[in-house]
């Protein structure tokens, strides 16, 4: 590649690609907006802690059913299709809600299954938006594209409650709601707005395939004919048990890990308050370090993409998590806390961000979708459970210290462990192209 068609890549991943951020970060501030109206709205109609907590039920039952479903669309369908109607879909629940609000009957029955249903877009919208990326940046620049779209993730975590919190206050439940609505309809215009052009899609590398230059990049090829269900869920357990099984290492990981490491985060509020008296404004400033190591671990993310083996990322960025929740058991002080917690959400994001590159890289497009979904759901499975398990340990221990540092130690060992798993191996990276001549012409 000459240095003048290297220059425009440098400076930017593209128009198509801008739009999708935009579109993503919009509807994520949807996302945050009704996942803070729905709960409180819910608690001001029912006064119930139980009525409200099931609002947050609600929000995983969807990615446990209907995760599989969701991946078979992504690789039938054309996915830009697929992102435009999960956003309209959206649009329209929203907006039903938000109707539903103003008119002033609002039973929380109809509350819950309206919540359901909007809860039911995001595993059917997700496995068509994370196969859509591959299609719009070259190969090399994934760990940017998706660094920047957990950039975009984080910020949104931290500026979507607030600026739900601040409609809420202004424009009351169905101002937040009608809010909410338009958002998903803004994203869905700018997902329509990459055009029908078609992108691009690579020749994956073999799991375990040492270092290679960047695949190359082709015309996007016909889907694939269609099979039945059951046998395209057979095909992709098939590439992730047998042909490919970084991928379920890592899948198990991430379960394990997220078992850890939601005893924690499910408990880390009440961690604050009850046992170390921190007020509402020191809550904030650990939540507030928590999006900012993640911002800063997204920027990392392209640099050491760049020396690093995805999956070994994986691996070392787990052992060093765990190892920092470890060592919060020990840290009495709120900066500490904010310090090493803003750490395990930093590595948290080069840890993501390394997963989706090697599932790009490595998985072929006409599988892609189904198994982004089915290693996402494998990886989700424990969180609620590990929500509940961490309060029980609690409730019976009445020792969170020693909950911190067991579940710490549960997502290091597991890092360690991956030591010994086919996921600690070079699949997934790509060399740096060898440098050519600018006058040199390209062979064909």
């Amino acid at each position: 590649m000459t240095a003048t068609a290297r220059a425009p890549a440098a400076r930017g991943l593209g128009a198509r690609y801008g739009l999708l951020l935009f579109a993503f970060v919009v509807s994520g501030l949807g996302n945050w907006t009704y996942r803070l109206t729905l709960p409180l709205m819910v608690l001001e109609l029912t006064g119930s802690a139980l009525n409200t907590a099931v609002v947050y039920a609600l929000e995983y039952a969807p990615l446990l059913l209907l995760s599989l479903p969701g991946g078979v669309l992504a690789d039938r369908f054309d996915r830009r299709r697929i992102l435009v109607a999960g956003d309209l879909a959206a649009t329209a629940l929203a907006g039903l809600l938000a109707f539903v609000v103003t008119s002033g009957a609002a039973p929380v029955l109809v509350v819950y299954v309206l919540a359901f249903l909007l809860a039911c877009v995001e595993p059917l919208y997700y496995p068509a938006f994370q196969v859509l990326v591959p299609s719009l940046v070259r190969d090399t620049d994934l760990e940017r594209a998706n660094a920047w779209l957990q950039m975009g993730d984080n910020v949104m975590s931290l500026a979507g409650p607030a600026a739900a919190g601040v409609l809420i206050a202004a424009l009351g439940y169905q101002g937040a709601i009608w809010t909410d609505a338009a958002t998903f309809a803004v994203s869905a215009l700018a997902i329509l707005a990459l055009g029908r052009r078609p992108g691009t899609t690579r020749t994956p590398a073999p799991a375990d395939a040492p270092s290679a230059p960047p695949p190359e990049v082709r015309p996007a090829a016909d889907p694939p004919p269609r099979g039945t269900f059951l046998g395209e869920i057979r095909d992709t357990l098939s590439h992730i048990c047998r042909d490919n099984r970084a991928l379920l290492s890592g899948a198990v990981l991430f379960a394990v890990a997220n078992l850890g490491t939601w005893m924690v985060q499910a408990n880390l509020v009440y961690y604050l308050r009850d046992y170390h008296g921190v007020t509402p404004a020191g809550v904030g400033v650990v939540l507030a370090a928590q999006g900012a190591g993640a911002v800063l671990g997204a920027a990392l993310c392209p640099w050491i993409g760049r020396r690093f083996a995805p999956g070994r990322v994986v691996i070392a960025g787990t052992v060093l998590a765990g190892t920092g929740i470890v060592v919060l058991a020990a840290v009495r002080d709120v900066t500490g806390i904010a310090v090493l917690w803003a750490l395990v959400y930093g590595v948290g994001i080069v840890n993501m961000v390394s997963w989706f590159v090697l599932r790009q890289r490595t998985v072929p497009p006409e599988l892609l979708g189904r198994v982004v979904a089915t290693t996402r759901m494998i990886a989700f499975l424990t969180i609620p459970v590990a929500s509940v398990l961490g309060g029980v340990l609690e409730q019976h221990w009445h020792n969170m210290y020693l909950i911190i540092a067991l579940a710490g130690s549960l997502r290091l060992l597991v890092g360690l462990g991956a030591l010994a798993s086919p996921l600690n191996s070079t699949a997934g990276r790509t060399s740096p192209p060898e440098p050519q001549h600018p006058t040199r012409p390209r062979p064909s």
